[in-house]
């Protein structure tokens, strides 16, 4: 028997406004990438491999087959860091 892998990227929404409307789409095709200015990015690398830019820092997040993400987060690898960098532990 054949397992089928998920399809990631289905489920999705952008939304924007001008002065005179929303402009909303969901879900029209597979998401593979939205950019906003320089300092953030969005991209699908892999079936389950996606790239993040948030300011200074690039996250890659890796899907497992059932969905559950797996983030690598570097800070400096766009531009000098800026923020602060925490990890909460979950008492």
């Amino acid at each position: 028997m054949t397992v089928r892998q998920r399809e990631y990227g289905r489920k999705w929404r952008v939304l924007a406004h001008t002065p005179d409307k929303s402009i909303e789409v969901e879900d029209e095709g597979v998401f593979d990438e939205l950019v906003v200015d320089d300092w953030l990015h969005v991209e699908q690398m892999d079936d389950d491999v996606w790239c993040l830019r948030v300011g200074d820092a690039r996250l890659m997040v890796t899907l497992d087959p059932n969905g559950h993400a797996s983030v690598d987060v570097e800070r400096g690898f766009y531009a000098e860091p800026r923020g602060s960098t925490q990890t909460h532990t979950p008492e």
